[in-house]
Order: C-alpha cells, then structure tokens, then sequence
C-alpha cells in the first residue's frame, strides 16, 4: 500500500513539474492582440497604413486562411496584410495552410510575422520597413 502510495505521489509530481515547463516554455500563450492594438502600435512608429487598396482577389496574401479574412493596407505602395485569430494554435495552423497553398507557386518577395494569434504578411523587399515592422511588433509582445 506504501509503494502505491509513494508510486502514486512521483506520479504527481513528476506531472506538475512537466505542465509548469510547458507553460514557463509558452510565456505568451493567452496573450491575444487585437487588431487595433496591432494598428496602433505600427501607427505609433511613424508608419502609415492606408485602407485604399485595389487588389485582385486571387492574391495569396489577402485571401481567406481558416476562415479568417486580413484587414489589408497599402504602406509605401506595398501590401501590408493583418490576420486576427482567436489563438496562438489557431494562427499556427492559418500559417501551415498559406505554407501549402502557396507551396508550388511563385511567390513575390514577403516577411511573414508570427505573433501569438496575430499574423502579418509585408509583400516588398524593403528590408528598411521589413525591420521596422519587426521592431513594432516586438514592441507589441514586450508590453504584454
């Protein structure tokens, strides 16, 4: 019955320190962003987004991933696309699904970014932006 016991008690522990690794590893899991705190952020760094854009539908980077449609800008006469999922696995998998439907095709030079439910496509290889944007949403994550 002590054996059992014991068994029983470093079966516990060994669980509990396992799931606090998990979430020490994912520190900003649960940490959704929403749209306007994204257009803010980017705003706040002297980049303009403007809402006019005139794209055809079949563009990969404005289409529908998971059910999710990105708002979409024009910054610097590029394309900058927002996609808002309700998680972090959520915007992991939207991602996954971009990855394979664009997998045989010809893309345009872009920088995907990744944060927790927050997906952000810039369609231009202006690597001066490409950093700033970075930079921002970083800016982002850090004050959560």
């Amino acid at each position: 019955m002590i054996r059992k016991l014991l068994f029983l008690l470093l079966v516990i522990s060994i669980m509990g320190a396992c799931s606090q690794q998990e979430t020490e590893e994912n520190p900003t899991e649960g940490k959704n962003f929403t749209l306007e705190e994204v257009e803010t952020i980017i705003t706040e760094q002297g980049i303009e987004l403007d809402k006019e854009t005139d794209l055809p539908s079949e563009n990969v980077f404005i289409q529908e991933l998971n059910g999710i449609t990105p708002e979409v800008y024009n910054v610097k006469s590029h394309t900058l696309s927002v996609y808002d999922f309700s998680s972090g696995g959520d915007r992991e998998k939207g991602f996954q699904r971009f990855e394979e439907n664009t997998a045989t095709a010809e893309v345009v030079e872009h920088r995907a970014y990744q944060l927790n439910n927050i997906l952000v496509f810039y369609i231009s290889d202006d690597e001066k932006m490409q950093n700033r944007l970075f930079e921002a949403l970083e800016e982002l994550d850090a004050s959560k």
